[in-house]
C-alpha cells in the first residue's frame, strides 16, 4: 500500500499556467505515494487558480480548494490547510513548485523514514547567486548569522519554502500566531524550545531562473517586530 503525503500549497494570484510544475511533480511521484494537495486561495483576486482545476481533475490530480476573499498572509493560509490535513506526512511549499521534484521528495522521504519529527529544507549558497537584490541578500545573511550566532538554533534557514512534518510537527505549526514571512522562523524556534520534537535540516535546490517577490518596507517594519514578539514570548 502507498504511504500517503499531503501537499499544502498557499496561493495569492497565481501566474498564468502555474500547475504545469505541479502535474510534472505528480507524474514522477504518483506511482510511489499517494497525494493529496490542498490549495488554499489567499484571497486572490484572479481567476489562475479556478482556471487550473479542470486541467487538475482531467489528469486525476486528488485535490481540495480552501479560500477566502480577504488576504491574509502566507502563515494564515497554510494553517488553514495544515488543519485540514490527514496523512502523518505533511509538506508545505509555493504552489509554484520552486524546488525542484528531487528536493521535495528528500524532506518527505526523510520524514517517512522517520529520521525527524520535522524536516526543514535549508538552500545551500547557490541560492543568493539567483536574481535578488543586494538588500535581499543582506537580509538573509544577516538573518542567519543572527539565528546561528545569537539565537544558537540548529536551523538557520527558517524561511526556506519546503518543510515537512508528522502529526506532532502538524500539532506545533498550529500554534504558531504570525501570518507573513515570519511564520516559518516561529515554527522553527517553537519547534527548537520542543525537547521532544526531532528536527533536521536538510538541504535543498531552487529550480533555475525562481523569481523573488519584493518585500515593503511596512511589511519589513512589521516582520522586526515580530520577530522579537517570538524571541521574548516563547
Amino acid at each position: 500500500m502507498k504511504k500517503a503525503i499531503d501537499i499544502v500549497l498557499p496561493c495569492y494570484n497565481p501566474q498564468h499556467n502555474w500547475y504545469t510544475e505541479l502535474l510534472d511533480f505528480d507524474v514522477q511521484v504518483k506511482n510511489h505515494y499517494t497525494l493529496n494537495y490542498i490549495l488554499v486561495s489567499d484571497g486572490s483576486d484572479n481567476a489562475e487558480l479556478e482556471k487550473a482545476l479542470p486541467f487538475l481533475k482531467a489528469e486525476g490530480i486528488q485535490y481540495k480548494v480552501i479560500s477566502y476573499h480577504q488576504n491574509r498572509g502566507k502563515g494564515y493560509a497554510l494553517r488553514q490547510g495544515v488543519a485540514t490535513t490527514v496523512s502523518d506526512c505533511i509538506i508545505y511549499t509555493d504552489v509554484d513548485f520552486p524546488f525542484t521534484n528531487e528536493s521535495v521528495l528528500k524532506v518527505a522521504e526523510a520524514l517517512l523514514n522517520r529520521e525527524a519529527d520535522v524536516v526543514a529544507g535549508s538552500r545551500d549558497a547557490m541560492y543568493y547567486r539567483n536574481k535578488m537584490s543586494f538588500f535581499r541578500k543582506l537580509l538573509s545573511k544577516a538573518f542567519r548569522f543572527i539565528l546561528k550566532h545569537l539565537l544558537r538554533m540548529k536551523v538557520t534557514d527558517t524561511q526556506c519554502g519546503l518543510k515537512a512534518f508528522n502529526s506532532r510537527g502538524k500539532s506545533e505549526f498550529l500554534k504558531t500566531k504570525i501570518n507573513r514571512y515570519l511564520f516559518d522562523f516561529e515554527f522553527i524556534y517553537m519547534c527548537g524550545k520542543n525537547s521532544s520534537l526531532r528536527i533536521v535540516p536538510l538541504p535543498v535546490e531552487l529550480k533555475p531562473n525562481v523569481t523573488f517577490r519584493k518585500m515593503k518596507p511596512k511589511i519589513l517594519i512589521q516582520e522586526t517586530f515580530n520577530l522579537f514578539k517570538v524571541i521574548f514570548s516563547t
